[in-house]
């Protein structure tokens, strides 16, 4: 007797193990596999891919003679320059054909050839979304460089340090990548000075219209911009004939940039969506509605507050307080999901800073029109992340609606330079004037409109937006 039931025991175990066997092999799959996460569900937009999360701030093209054609986000010609130019360096770039040069040598070969792409990138460029090498995991490359001739080719990663590709003929590049259209502009090189002789004409008054009428006459590494005095600024005698020093390379236009002011409206966000995205498990999250009219979400450890203009703040202060080591590259993977999460991507939506701390990264968002950056105060996207994911999320996207009155040209690039010299006269008495950027943008300040300006940056001073008819500041 006890042996039948020891046997028909057996017999249990056999079928018992082969039921688990089956369920193992054949059944549901792991949870991590046969269950999406909520948050799967929950993105705005789909996650980038590696060649969309940044990209050149501007595109340069020399042809013969070294005239020099750039392109900003939105030309067709920065699309199709950008295309062809990374397919190009994906498929015949190989690190083991790569050589250390150093800053001398990259200008002496820059010089050597006419024709020439610049790839300029700030925030700088991983090495690793280029190419996957575990060699100079420190590289950030500000500019990829392609000079070709007949014959040969070279490519130029330039950065905290400066790699050389030689490379044979390639029909590829030369198919398709060369431009139609054309864009004219100089170069404000770092080693030139501008200088600003007196005049004796009076200045047009700065309401009025004018045609570009500045003479340029470069000697030498001088660089002389002439722009008249104005009778009624005294102060502006003491102004004249100052060299300003031109930090960094700064590209103006030669042909009129012609723009208009803009009606901005509020990006349309599906804001139950960004709750959920934030806070998985709504049931432990108090809803607080406060005097102003804000929304504010908390579970104790992190908050979201919805304020009536559509701007968003998110906080998760005990992320705050971890070290990261996370690499460039990663973070900004990590950074570009949750932007997707988060809100999702505009189509006109580009990183414009990255900066590194011990807490981890800082990345700026921003949108640009027409190829102009639209600036301003509570503009563009701010996120703060590491390891352990983000501890800080700023949201406050404007989109353009239409303009209003006619489109104008910009005033002349050195009217505005003077402006601002004239509207600090006392510090510059003090301090040399020194140039370190100068650029066409909007500007929005506090409104649901933005005005085309002149953003001007000396050292030791912020950023002067100017009106691009009168320039008045902003």
């Amino acid at each position: 007797m006890l042996e039948k039931v020891k046997s028909i025991l057996l017999i249990l175990l056999i079928m018992m193990s082969l039921v688990l066997t089956y369920t193992l092999w054949f059944g549901r799959p792991p949870l991590q596999e046969g269950v999406v996460p909520r948050y799967e569900y929950a993105y705005f937009t789909h996650p980038l891919l590696l060649s969309e999360i940044i990209q050149p701030s501007k595109i340069l093209f020399y042809e013969e003679e070294n005239v020099l054609h750039l392109y900003r986000r939105g030309d067709q010609e920065y699309v199709q320059l950008w295309d062809k130019g990374l397919d190009f360096l994906d498929k015949r770039l190989e690190m083991h054909n790569a050589k250390i040069i150093s800053k001398e040598d990259v200008d002496g070969l820059f010089e050597t050839f006419s024709s020439k792409i610049v790839y300029l990138f700030k925030p700088y460029f991983p090495l690793e979304y280029l190419m996957k090498t575990t060699m100079f995991p420190d590289l950030e490359i500000e500019r990829a460089i392609i000079l070709w001739e007949e014959e040969s080719v070279y490519v130029i990663l330039e950065g905290n340090g400066n790699l050389l590709f030689p490379l044979s003929r390639a029909e590829e590049l030369y198919a398709g990548i060369i431009p139609e259209g054309r864009n004219p502009h100089i170069l404000l090189s770092a080693s030139r000075t501008l200088r600003i002789p007196a005049e004796e004409e009076p200045h047009i008054p700065l309401e009025e219209s004018t045609d570009d009428k500045d003479i340029q006459d470069i000697q030498g590494i001088e660089e002389e911009i002439i722009v008249n005095g104005s009778e009624e600024d005294e102060n502006a005698k003491e102004l004249h004939n100052w060299e300003i020093e031109v930090s960094g390379d700064i590209f103006i236009q030669e042909a009129d940039i012609w723009a208009a002011e803009v009606i901005l409206k509020k990006e349309e966000i599906n804001y139950e969506q960004l709750v959920r995205a934030f806070f998985f498990d709504l049931s432990m999250a108090r809803r607080i509605e406060e005097r102003d009219g804000a929304l504010y979400f908390t579970n104790g450890e992190k908050g979201l507050r919805i304020y009536p203009s559509g701007l968003l703040e998110y906080a998760a202060p005990r992320l705050e307080r971890v070290f990261s080591n996370m690499s460039y590259g990663t973070a900004l993977q990590k950074g570009a999901e949750s932007q997707s999460l988060y809100g999702g991507w505009l189509p006109d939506m580009y990183l414009s800073e990255a900066i590194h701390f011990l807490g981890g990264y800082r990345f700026l968002w921003s949108t640009f029109h027409e190829g102009l950056p639209l600036e301003g105060e509570n503009t563009g996207s701010e996120m703060v992340i590491n390891e352990q994911g983000v501890s800080y999320y700023r949201r406050s996207f404007h989109i353009v609606s239409e303009e209003i009155y006619e489109r104008k040209p910009f005033r002349p690039y050195d009217e505005a330079i003077y402006r601002v010299l004239s509207l600090n006269r006392e510090y510059f008495i003090e301090h040399p004037p020194v140039l370190l950027s100068m650029e066409p943008v909007y500007y929005r300040k506090k409104t649901d409109q933005a005005v085309p300006a002149w953003a001007v940056h000396f050292e030791g001073l912020g950023i002067v937006y100017l009106h691009w008819i009168t320039l008045d500041p902003l």
